[in-house]
């Protein structure tokens, strides 16, 4: 039961780190995606922006996407490297 502990623990740990590495680097790809593509800065924030609505809409169903993807890439790979260690296999 202790080593069930640990290892719930240690996923943990992990899927935090994971989770908020992928959500910075999916930040930064998606508003550079976003001046690329549309060649003006992502809207940040709905209420202090210039931008349409539309644009709004789009950059949040884009973000929540994008999101989502990366939450379910640190889960699994968080899964992966938490079962590695635990079973002394980590390369």
């Amino acid at each position: 039961m202790a080593d069930e502990n640990k290892e719930a623990l240690l996923e943990k740990v992990i899927l935090l780190a994971a989770s908020a590495g992928t959500a910075w680097i999916a930040q930064r790809a998606l508003a550079y995606a976003w001046k690329r593509t549309t060649g003006k800065d992502a809207p940040r924030n709905a209420l202090d922006t210039d931008a349409p609505n539309s644009s709004i809409i789009i950059f949040a169903a884009v973000t929540g996407a994008v999101a989502a993807g990366a939450k379910i890439l640190a889960d699994r790979g968080a899964r992966r490297v938490t079962r590695r260690i635990s079973a002394g296999r980590l390369r």
